[in-house]
């Protein structure tokens, strides 16, 4: 393949393309220049330091997250064990509303660099279709970010829940809960794979230390375990709730972890995942500086 034809194979040129032949022609070119200006941006290396803030930002949620998940196993939490129960023992922290802020522009950054390589760099359909969804997850946390920063609350479990309660009386809406937490399970699969088979390091850059480099191996490993079985338990919590036209039971994170309260050695249980979700958080900031 020549130079020119690998350009002309690019996916933004296969976007550009597309938006012509859609488009009048003064359109057309309007929308081009833009394409490449928000292409230009995206690529600026300050950009990207930015955007590696999100990772961070990921990194202290599910830190907290497992703190709030160890709590439970042992008494009693101070939130729910899930994003907007961290966010809301963020805010209370001493550094506060400024960190939930800088947390919020992160994790939007992030999500916007996420949505460039879905659509300029991706190397295949699915590839792009794996940075779009990054990019939504991460969009979404930055506005939940945004509203702990303006004083607002959330109970995402209950937001699940009435959610859920509304597609439930609905048969196509029961079908699209179904297949959700079956995508969600297979999600939760992908992370126990690639844990155990330690393949999210393709992503990182080798570092020179090799401490570094075993406690990101470590770190990896455990965090993406724990995270993939407590999306396997999120997805389960879908499939049967919906099932049993229950929608109290379709509560996300926070519900995931308390179901496991109710089981054999439920406790203990519940204090190693919380474990494991603390040590995927260490791991997502140490991704914001090898991040490849």
């Amino acid at each position: 393949m020549t130079p020119e034809s690998a350009s002309a194979s690019r996916p933004a040129d296969r976007v550009r393309r597309t938006m012509r032949k859609h488009a009048p022609t003064g359109a057309a070119q309007a929308l081009d220049e833009a394409s490449d200006r928000a292409e230009e941006v995206t690529r600026h290396p300050w950009f990207r330091k930015a955007a590696r803030v999100g990772h961070v930002a990921n990194g202290i949620l599910h830190i907290l997250i497992g703190l709030i998940a160890w709590s439970l196993a042992f008494g009693s939490a101070p939130q729910d064990a899930d994003q907007s129960g961290a966010i809301q023992l963020l805010t209370t922290s001493p550094l506060g509303v400024g960190l939930v802020w800088l947390c919020a522009a992160g994790c939007v950054l992030l999500g916007l660099w996420y949505l460039s390589e879905a659509i300029w760099d991706r190397r295949s359909a699915l590839d792009g279709v794996k940075d779009a969804g990054k990019a939504v997850v991460y969009v979404a946390i930055g506005v939940m970010f945004t509203v702990a920063a303006l004083g607002g609350r959330q109970d995402s479990g209950e937001s699940t829940s009435s959610a859920s309660a509304a597609l439930m009386s609905h048969p196509v809406g029961a079908v699209l809960l179904v297949v959700a937490g079956l995508v969600i399970i297979g999600i939760g699969g992908y992370h126990v794979y690639s844990g155990v088979t330690q393949r999210f390091m393709k992503d990182l850059r080798s570092s020179s230390r090799r401490e570094v480099s075993r406690a990101i191996r470590v770190t990896g490993t455990i965090g993406y375990v724990a995270k993939g079985i407590v999306l396997a338990l999120v997805g389960l919590l879908f499939v049967v709730a919906t099932l049993q036209r229950d929608p109290e039971d379709a509560t996300g994170m926070d519900g995931a972890l308390k179901a496991l309260l109710d089981q054999p050695l439920g406790p203990v249980l519940l204090a190693c995942i919380g474990v494991g979700l603390m040590l995927f958080g260490v791991f997502a900031c140490m991704r914001s500086r090898y991040e490849a």
